[in-house]
């Protein structure tokens, strides 16, 4: 596994080297180039994995959550009909786009309801303290029945619609995932697209490496809705 990512990574970072050089200063501002630019003390080995570990962080978390939100959607047909009826309205016949999302408030409680009953990351990255979000996620005291799926609970008005730190699922202050809104953008439009599911299966989880997966992986068949 360590060559093949070792040899992928050096070829990305090979290809995109080259584009540079002929690439305009706006096409040059990217994590990957500044890390180029003024990291020149870092070594091969580091410089991959610095540009390995947001790569997998954002892609596993965002599929993962995503994966999540369409078990639940599958299981509970009155949210995903109160899903699919909110974003025919605002879309109509067309796809849902990334420009649409702050007109569809339920498809983002989804998301970020999802974040709070399944969190992709089990324990936070130490620092100087563990933080366990799945404790915190269902204090009672915090949260009325935080034992249940609710998307709703993201509706009420204390929350600002476009905030993406309802949970800790992004982190906070200096560290603050990075990738945190295009998660949001990727997650949601992705839902948004697949609010048409049928599928049983058992709420089995599994934790490996960094997320928290299901231990069966979600398989769904989607039936286009009649009228």
């Amino acid at each position: 596994m360590d060559i093949h990512r070792d040899a992928v990574m050096k070829a990305l970072i090979n290809e995109q080297w080259k584009r540079f050089v002929t690439a305009g200063e706006d096409e040059r501002q990217c994590f990957l180039y500044n890390l180029l630019e003024h990291g020149k003390h870092l070594k091969e080995k580091q410089l991959q994995m610095l540009l390995w570990e947001p790569i997998i962080e954002t892609s596993d978390t965002t599929l993962v959550t995503t994966e999540w939100a369409m078990y639940e959607l599958g299981k509970d047909r009155v949210r995903q009909e109160l899903l699919y009826n909110e974003i025919t309205r605002i879309c109509g016949s067309n796809k849902v786009t990334e420009d649409m999302l702050s007109q569809i408030p339920y498809l983002t409680a989804v998301f970020h309801e999802t974040l709070r009953y399944h969190n992709p990351v089990a324990m936070v990255p130490l620092r100087y303290i563990a933080i366990n979000p799945y404790g915190c996620y269902m204090d009672k005291k915090q949260r009325e029945n935080p034992d249940q799926w609710l998307p709703e609970r993201f509706l009420d008005p204390k929350f600002d619609p476009m905030d993406l730190h309802k949970t800790m699922a992004f982190g906070g202050g200096r560290r603050v995932c990075a990738g945190a809104l295009q998660a949001s953008l990727i997650a949601c439009t992705a839902l948004g697209r697949f609010v048409q599911l049928k599928q049983e299966e058992e709420e089995d989880v599994d934790t490996v490496g960094l997320t928290t997966l299901k231990l069966r992986p979600l398989h769904v068949a989607r039936k286009p809705r009649k009228g």
